[in-house]
């Protein structure tokens, strides 16, 4: 119990930017550090749920944001707070998790990419095809689940070269399928390219994109 204590009062005490943040990523972000204790509280928790009846999507994105970059190595149950605030800023359907789930593949792959197929833009789909040929399979299995998980953005939120990003992940997992050597994977592959094309389809017929 001390030991906790301890490390909620050295979060509490963490000035924000320690660490460099992506640009926008914590924009508009005015959560305060006892809702970054509440939830690194609860992220100490293996199945901690509720987050979301607690406090609202915006404050639980910054929070997450602040966790990720700043919790100190030395916290209680630091890898599994991190880890849990990767997944949870995946949830948050905020925009400002993409920059951060993006740096997080370096960090945290699995959950990285698969949480970024919830965020239907060009930079999430390009960093998820960039990761169709990696080495480790955890990484290219979530890049595939991330890619067929992926749903059609609202007409207003389709972004500038949504399509040009879609045709390079289509060309790139195209290519890839007959090399994927995991049948399960390679499964997954087919139904992200298929999901991908449904999606071009879809921003054309509907975003009046040629």
């Amino acid at each position: 119990m001390h030991r906790l204590l301890y490390g909620l009062l050295i979060f509490l005490l963490i000035p924000m930017s320690l660490l460099a943040v992506p640009a926008g990523a914590t924009e508009d972000c005015e959560v305060s550090p006892a809702i970054v204790a509440g939830v690194r509280l609860l992220l100490t928790g293996e199945d901690a749920t509720g987050y979301f009846d607690i406090w609202s999507p915006d404050e639980i994105a910054c929070a997450c944001i602040e966790i990720y970059y700043n919790d100190p190595e030395d916290g209680n149950y630091h890898d599994r707070v991190v880890t849990g605030a990767v997944v949870l800023l995946g949830q948050t359907g905020d925009p400002r998790a993409v920059p951060v789930l993006i740096d997080a593949i370096d960090t945290h792959p699995p959950q990285a990419l698969y949480n970024l197929g919830n965020f239907p833009t060009v930079d999430a789909v390009n960093a998820l095809a960039a990761h169709i040929r990696d080495e480790n399979f955890e990484a290219r299995e979530n890049a595939a689940e991330g890619l067929r998980n992926m749903q059609a953005p609202s007409i207003e939120n389709i972004e500038d070269g949504w399509v040009d990003a879609l045709d390079a992940a289509i060309s790139e997992v195209s290519a890839w399928i007959p090399e994927e050597p995991e049948e399960d994977i390679r499964e997954y592959f087919v139904d992200a390219l298929t999901n991908l094309q449904n999606l071009k389809q879809s921003a054309i017929s509907t975003g009046g994109i040629e």
